[in-house]
């Protein structure tokens, strides 16, 4: 009689316990996984490029030991420095756009091709001949020494950005449903000859 009600519980007992058990093994993966985090929303490119900006500004007056007056004279022309580069390169993008459109077309006229490439190259020298200037301009307010630092600070800078941007991106994972940037045109000159 005993062996029967024991057999009885058992029975009772032993489909509890086997559900029991399938939860746990189920929900044990899910307990010991790390928490995800909501995804991060992108950041405005603007937002990095200013980021970046503020930070060299802040590298530079420290690299170079710069006065405050030295500090008044130079940080409002590499401030004029960065937004020249930044409409130069809207300008520039539109201009490209509008020869590529041509390029597309058909029938277009040789004379609105030479004008196409007049305006990219005009827009070009004007923005070299305001980058000499500008920097001519910091140069008046630095020492001989500080120059000097000044050429070799620039490049190291965007070396060391570089290196840590491109580390972050190999420690980030993949985000397969965020849509990649378009390539952008490359650059005409090396970004290791440019002061600012």
């Amino acid at each position: 009689m005993r062996s029967a009600i024991l057999n009885g519980r058992a029975r009772r007992i032993r489909p509890a316990w086997l559900g029991a058990l399938l939860l746990m093994t189920m929900t044990a993966p899910l307990l010991s996984a790390p928490a995800r985090r909501p995804p991060r929303p992108p950041q405005d490119e603007g937002d990095v490029r200013e980021t970046l900006q503020v930070l060299m500004i802040v590298s530079m007056k420290k690299a170079l030991s710069l006065t405050r007056d030295q500090e008044m004279a130079v940080i409002p022309r590499i401030q004029q420095v960065f937004e020249e580069r930044e409409q130069y390169a809207r300008q520039r993008q539109d201009a490209l756009e509008m020869l590529q459109a041509k390029l597309m077309g058909e029938s277009i006229p040789e004379r609105e091709y030479r004008e196409a490439v007049m305006h990219l190259d005009n827009l070009e020298l004007a923005h070299r001949e305001l980058e000499i200037r500008l920097r001519e301009e910091v140069d008046q307010s630095l020492n001989p020494r500080q120059r000097a630092q000044m050429r070799v600070f620039v490049p190291r800078f965007h070396r060391q950005m570089q290196m840590r941007i491109d580390e972050a991106r190999r420690l980030q994972p993949r985000q397969m449903d965020r849509p990649r940037p378009a390539p952008q045109a490359e650059r005409d000159w090396d970004r290791d000859d440019e002061e600012f």
